[in-house]
Order: C-alpha cells, then structure tokens, then sequence
C-alpha cells in the first residue's frame, strides 16, 4: 500500500486558480441550532449542535473552480511567547484549532496561548492577546502536575459576552474582548477543593477542547479531566478526578453543580457502576440486563473490594464541542480513555464513566443518561472528536456519536436509547480497507461476564511473556483499529436538508509488541510505559456520506495516502476539506463527485471553516503547514517545527490587467511581484497586508504574489510517491 512522502520544492503555480464571479444568494435558516447563519463559524463545529455546516450559498458547487487565494496570514513562532511563558516546557508550534469567524474577523489560537484577530477582507492583523500565568507560583496554591505535550483542541466564540473562550493551563479558562482583544474576564482556580480529589491535575489546553454555555441557564460548562497516560509513571503521585462543573454566568467564581465520570479517591465505592445502571447502555446492552447477570462484575469499579480507586485510575479529556440544547437544557458530550492502559490489573471493572457518551441535565445538574461502548477497555478506544444533534423524520431528536473501535449510534436524544448501531468495520473489509476479518483483530469484553469485566486484564492476558500463549491475542498480534484516532479520524459533518451524516472512516492497524508491568522491578517493567507498539504500513481513510435514518452508505470516496485529521465542512451543495497532501477538495454533496483539487503547498491537518468578511463576501478559511503532534501515526513524516499560514480562499473577481502587485510584511521586507515573478525571502511576519494597481478587486490580482508568500510560509510541498 502506497505510503504518503513529503518532499520540498519551489513553485509559483501551485496556488493560481481559474478567474470568475460568484454571486450571493440569501442564507438559509434554520432555527434549533444557535449560530447557523451564512456569516460566521462562531463554534469549533460551526454551531451549537454541532454540525460542521453553513447554510452559505454564495461559495458553491456551480463556482468552486473560480477559488483563488485571497491572502495569507503566517502565524508565529512558540519563541515569541511572554517570558513568564517560555519556562513551560511542552508547548507545539502553531495551531490545531479551526479558525473562528465572527463579524468580519477571523480568529485563530495558538498552542502556545496567542490569539489573533484577521480582518477577513485583507487578512490585516487588528489584535493579538497572550495568555499568561506564572505556573511555579500557581503549583504553591493549586493542585498541578506539569508535563506532557500541550496544544490546544479548540476554542469559540460566545456572543453573549461578545468574547472568545478559551482554556487556559492553570484550571482557568477566560474571555477575550472580540473587539479590542483586552482580557474581558478570568474564571480561575477551578480545580481547588473539587470533592473526592487528592490527585494532580496536569495543565494542558487539550484536555478539554471547548467551554460550553447553556444562555437560558446562564451557565458556563467546563470540564477538568484524569490525566492522559498509557505510562503509569506519568500520573505520579496520583492521578486526578474527572469533573464537569456549571459555573454562572453572573457570579463567575460560583461552581453552580458538579457532575463526575470517575470514582471519589478518598474512600472506596462498591456501587459507583451500579448507582446510575438503570440510565446506561454498555454498547446496545441495558446495564440492569448486565447488572442482573454479572452484579459483582459491576461492583468495586476502577478497585479491589473494600477499597478506593488507585493512584493510577481516571478518565481523560472531553475532546470534542459539548453540544447544548438550549430547548431541553440537555447537553451532550463524551469522555477520554479509561486509564490506564493497556494493562487493567489495579484499575478493572467497566470503569466507568471514561470512553462513554453521555448527556447532561444542565438545569438539576446530574448525568440523565449514558452509553459505554467498550467496557473495560485496554486499548484506549476512548470517545475522541465531537458529536451532533439533528431532528430527523424518522428518528426523532437524535445525538449521533461513534467512539475510535468503530461501531457509530444514533441515540435518542431524551432516553440514551440506541435508535441505530452502524459498525463501520464491515463496511471497510468490503471496501478493501483492510484485509482481515476486524473481529479477529480485537476482542470485546462482554459487561454480562465476571472474567471479561475483572479477569481478562491485559490484551495477551494471561500470558506473562511475548511467545507465551493468550486467551485472545498471543504476542506479537495485530490489532485494529489503531487507536491514536480510532476509525472516526476527525469530527463529523450533518446536511441538515438531506440528512446526510459525513465522516472519514479511518482504517489504521497497529502491532503489539510486549505488554509490561506497573512495578519496577519486575522482569517486564519499563519506565511505566504500559505497552510497546509498532504501526501497521496500513493507513488510508474513505470519506463516507450515509442516512442518518438507515446507516445506508450514499457515496464514498477513498484517500490511500494516509489517515485523514481535518473534518469535512458542509456548504453550498458541496463538502470540502483540507487533506494530508497539501490539497483541498471540493465534493457534490449528493454524488461524492470530485468538484475540484485544490494544491495549496503544505499538509492540512487542522479542520478548515468558511465565514463572511465585513464586506459580505464568504472565504473559507485553511490552516496549513502547521506542526501536528504524531504525524508518522497518521502516514506522514515526521512533524515539522513550522509555526503554519492561515490561507483565506475566495471567489475570483472581474478582472483587469495587473501589471504589478506588492505584498508588505510586517518585518519590513517588500516583495514585488512581476510577469518575471520576482521574489526576496525574509523571515515570517506576523502580517500580510496586499494592494493591487489598476484593479476593480485588488486582492484578486494578489493571487501571483500570493502565492510565492505561501511557499515562503509553509516552505513545504507535499508530492505523492510514484
């Protein structure tokens, strides 16, 4: 299988498009989700419910051929962070936030805590704000643990505050003025005296993607997770208590509840599983139908009899959009890997509430349904990305979510009962994804059975010993899927209209070399590290477009390069997204039809949005060539330490002879660009500011110089391997 190879070379025509007109078309609107209007992307998903989708029409399938850049906007280096903040070990370069539009101005979060303002029109610069905290003096007051990778799963825009939102490290998240981007208010200290918790928490943006808000509660959603660990050693001294909390809107130091998707630490718990069993599903099993069949399977989760949970047990991050219902005060959202694993030893039982989908009562403040897919889990097929809400016909009000093993749900909204299971792994044998029976390749512990709940504790259990015989798995064996994105590599996009779920179904393998212990000293300890894997050469993805009544695939198309990390988006009777080599494709919403190829220069692995300038044109808006964590997992090569360009993509304009167009950076070095196409390298700049002569549209004529600044920026190209 053809493996995706990134090379570097020097072009001018890699980002020239065809000249045209569009027009505009009025909006569509619909009026359950907030924010679905034509002009912003004001959520990670667009709206609040969750779907990746704008109801624009003035970009379209009839005129993507007349897409041209419009301008570009390089982001800085992680070495310009405050001082206070350069003494934080752990940060990525760039970004892995989708870019936000409100208003005219497009939004973008770095990982290392800068924020800037771009006037979607120019792609002008109007602000930056940097978060800043002094972590040595805030580990005196509050209970913190650093380490590991930081980088930031997303951010939004709130227009009850009219500000952004974002995490911050400290168990903090805070408000920026849209406008002036001045520091408009900061929730800290979120973390002190949380009940049940003696444990560390670990300081990353990732651990919670995004702030949710219930407006007609006045109430803030946050969340502050277990710590990320296949290595035990990582959560020394102990790891933390998984906690959602309701702050207000109006006292926003006052915690209004508190709900918790891990057992308290200081005292031991026999029903923490059996409390809530009458409200969950294991899969599309009744906890009471488990409950009444294997009731000391339930009992003492995450712990032995009579006592509490282990340093080392917890659940990890909500990754993805909390979605709300403002109508119902439900919201919907779901949790991070079972920890740790991959061996269970000292943590078994379901373990409940990690890897599970769940909703919320935001006005009584307590879990009102829930859903595990994969109980007792040792392979961190944990419930990464975001879910979505729709109305449909034949389903009702259904959240639909699929965890990283593979099988997606469409649950009815009020009760958590499964209304549709699709296991996506049959499809993709057939389609030639993989070559071998999935159901061979992992073993599902069943929630009815005491041995598979508290026995069967690592994946080659009972095996002590590579060679050595186990029940399910004898080492080395394959697994699929590979879990560093599961099958359901990126969030998912809805069309509202046709009611068509959009997903990239990933197939990615993995093989297990060696299993080792959580003690030093014994034979097959190492350093904490649970595991030790190799991945499969097998990695592509097939972007699929199914019913969201029946599961029934409508189209397909297949990407054989790698797996994919940028979500499709769904517009103006198209679907679109960034890919791992360096392109944008357009689709036919309805067909799957290829609209259009697009090469900007550098890899995509941040999902792209599409909003309105001031002047009420829509451009899509793209990072690329950013730093992405893992890349290799995916089918890339090693992740480059680029800081990324934000590219702003638009509808071509009448045109007129451009004789010369200048492009000016913000470090003072001037690139001129002519027939003979001149270009004077400089280092990056923080803005790109661009003029025409002679023009009707000047940004149009950029185009040429335009792209010479993208290659400057990304520095990269990505060829396919013949």
């Amino acid at each position: 299988m053809k493996m995706l190879s990134i090379k570097y070379r020097i072009t001018i025509f890699s980002l020239l498009t065809i000249l045209g007109l569009g027009t505009f078309v009025p909006v569509l609107a619909f009026a359950a989700p907030l924010a679905n209007n034509g002009k912003d992307w004001q959520y990670v998903n667009g709206n609040s419910w969750g779907w990746n989708y704008s109801p624009q029409t003035q970009i379209n399938k009839d005129n993507v051929n007349n897409l041209e850049v419009k301008w570009l906007f390089p982001l800085g280096s992680k070495s310009l962070a405050p001082a206070g903040m350069q003494a934080i070990q752990g940060f990525s370069e760039g970004t892995t936030t989708p870019p936000v539009v409100r208003d005219g101005t497009v939004y973008v979060l770095s990982n290392w805590g800068r924020m800037y303002a771009v006037d979607a029109n120019t792609g002008k610069q109007k602000w930056t704000h940097d978060y800043v905290i002094d972590m040595e003096d805030l580990r005196k007051k509050l209970p913190l643990a650093m380490g590991g990778i930081i980088h930031d799963h997303g951010f939004r825009y709130w227009e009850g505050g009219d500000a952004l939102m974002a995490y911050g490290l400290a168990c903090d998240f805070y408000g920026v003025n849209a406008k002036t981007g001045e520091k408009k208010f900061w929730v800290k200290d979120l973390c002190l005296d949380v009940p049940g918790n003696i444990g560390l928490y670990r300081p990353s943006l990732a651990n919670s993607a995004v702030i949710g808000t219930y407006e007609k509660g006045r109430q803030f959603i946050v969340v502050f997770p277990s710590r990320i660990h296949d290595n035990v050693a990582q959560v020394a001294p102990r790891d933390s208590r998984h906690v959602t909390m309701g702050i207000s809107m109006d006292a926003p130091n006052q915690v209004l509840w508190r709900v918790y998707s891990s057992p308290p630490q200081d005292q031991p718990v026999k029903d923490w599983a059996i409390t809530e069993c009458s409200s969950g599903y294991f899969r599309d099993i009744p906890c009471t139908e488990a409950l009444a069949a294997n009731r000391a399977g339930l009992e003492w989760d995450f712990a032995f009899p009579n006592q509490a949970i282990g340093w080392y047990g917890g659940v990890t991050a909500n990754w993805g959009q909390p979605v709300v219902d403002e109508d119902t005060g439900l919201m919907y959202t779901q949790t991070g890997n079972q920890g740790p694993y991959s061996n269970m030893t000292l943590a078994p039982g379901p373990r409940l509430f990690g890897s599970t989908i769940m909703a919320i009562d935001l006005i009584a403040g307590k879990r009102v349904w829930w859903l595990q897919p994969f109980p007792h889990d040792p392979y961190d097929y944990d419930c990464n990305w975001s879910g979505l809400l729709t109305e449909n016909p034949t389903l009702g009000k259904v959240y639909m979510y699929g965890c990283k093993e593979g099988r997606y749900f469409a649950i009815d909204a009020a009760t958590g009962k499964p209304k549709l299971t699709v296991d996506v792994r049959k499809d993709q044998l057939a389609r030639g994804q993989i070559s071998t029976d999935p159901s061979k390749l992992v073993y599902e512990p069943d929630p009815r059975s005491y041995y598979d709940m508290r026995e069967w504790n690592w994946i080659s259990y009972p095996a002590k010993k590579v060679g050595e015989p186990g029940k399910f798995c004898t080492l080395p064996c394959e697994v699929y899927p590979f879990w560093h994105n599961g099958v359901f590599g990126t969030d998912r996009a809805l069309d509202p209209v046709t009611q068509t779920y959009i997903q990239y179904e990933v197939a990615m393998q993995v093989t297990i070399q060696q299993e080792h212990s959580y003690n030093p000293g014994e034979s097959n300890y190492k350093a904490g590290s649970l595991f030790t894997t190799k991945p499969s050469p097998i990695a592509n993805a097939t972007l699929v477009a199914r019913d969201v009544a029946t599961g029934k695939v409508k189209w397909t198309w297949y990407y054989d390069y790698s797996s994919q990390r940028s979500a499709p988006v769904v517009t103006g009777g198209m679907v679109f997204a960034g890919f791992t080599d360096a392109t944008m494709r357009f689709f036919d919403k309805d067909s799957g039809k290829m609209l259009r190829e697009m090469i900007l220069g550098a890899p995509i692995v941040v999902q792209t949005t599409i909003g309105q300038g001031s002047d009420g044109n829509s451009k899509i808006f793209v990072i690329m060539g950013t730093q992405r964590v893992m890349q290799p997992y995916y089918g890339l090569a090693p992740a480059n330490e680029v800081p990324g360009t934000l590219v702003a993509l638009g509808l071509s304009e009448t045109t007129a002879q451009v004789k010369t167009t200048t492009v000016t950076t913000t470090s003072a070095t001037t690139l001129t660009s002519t027939s003979a196409t001149t270009v004077t390298t400089t280092a990056p700049a923080q803005t790109i500011t661009t003029s025409g002569a002679e023009t009707i549209g000047p940004i149009t004529y950029a185009a040429i110089g335009v792209a010479v600044i993208a290659i400057i920026a990304a520095a990269v190209l990505v060829m396919r391997k013949k």
